[in-house]
């Protein structure tokens, strides 16, 4: 993987010395676009770098990973800001991501004797948000072997605004009368919090940890293809209470 403006020297004449020393050409080479600072190319010489050390000690790590993953298109050049990266934060990770966490965690804490529920009857509305990880997992693996790692990201966060609204629609706090369907509502959020902790590891892996310490989780346990799996949280288990997440960033005009 180079930068695009050194691509001439290692897609010509570097592989031609490989060819001329009978040495392994590489399979693949890859030009990454530029991170553009205003609609100029980020460079030392032009003194207009943002250093992400600086980044990192007032945001943290993973959501510097994340806001590029996903606001630089993989190839294309990229143009980064402070405003944007707290726009990603907060409504990404703050609000989407580690709102639900915090959401049903609590609320399994109160009406589900801080369980993962056991007795559970899945209906349509709760089969369809599930199987959407089932139905795009050959889609994901093809879309990553091409490089389309926005897809990827895209795909994540459609699934935490679906996820978000299931919880809202679905109402549990209404169904205190219905025991098996207020359990069934949980056990499918919190299955779908696994499935997309399992998806954001590769890209934020410190605080998807943070999210599966709810079911006692770690790095060994995940498995792509266990996002098919609709019941692999362990029913009767204990959850554990999160701290937050993501912190929201305060804007002066909040």
């Amino acid at each position: 993987m180079i930068g695009k403006d050194i691509l001439r020297f290692h897609a010509v004449y570097w592989p031609a010395f490989l060819l001329a020393a009978k040495i392994k050409l590489p399979k693949k080479v890859y030009g990454h676009g530029w991170i553009l600072s205003g609609e100029e190319k980020m460079s030392k010489s032009k003194g207009n770098i943002l250093d992400p050390l600086k980044i990192i000690e007032e945001y943290g790590l993973d959501p510097l990973r994340y806001y590029l993953i996903k606001e630089v298109s993989f190839g294309n050049d990229g143009n980064i800001s402070q405003e944007r990266l707290e726009d990603c934060i907060n409504s990404d990770l703050a609000n989407n991501y580690g709102n639900l966490c915090q959401r049903v965690t609590a609320f399994a804490m109160k009406n589900c004797d801080g369980k993962i529920p056991e007795k559970i009857d899945f209906q349509p509305d709760d089969l369809k948000i599930l199987n959407k990880f089932q139905e795009n997992l050959d889609t994901i693996r093809s879309k990553i072997n091409q490089q389309n790692i926005n897809f990827y990201v895209d795909f994540i966060v459609n699934s935490l605004f679906d996820a978000n609204k299931y919880f809202n629609d679905q109402e549990p706090w209404k169904k205190k009368d219905n025991l098996i369907r207020l359990n069934t509502i949980v056990y499918t959020t919190l299955e779908i919090v696994r499935k997309i902790s399992f998806l954001l590891y590769p890209i934020i892996p410190e605080t998807s940890l943070k999210a599966l310490k709810i079911f006692d989780l770690s790095e060994k346990d995940i498995k792509l293809e266990t996002i098919s799996n609709n019941e692999f949280i362990i029913k009767g288990n204990m959850i554990n209470k999160i701290d937050i997440l993501i912190k929201k960033i305060e804007k002066e005009n909040d």
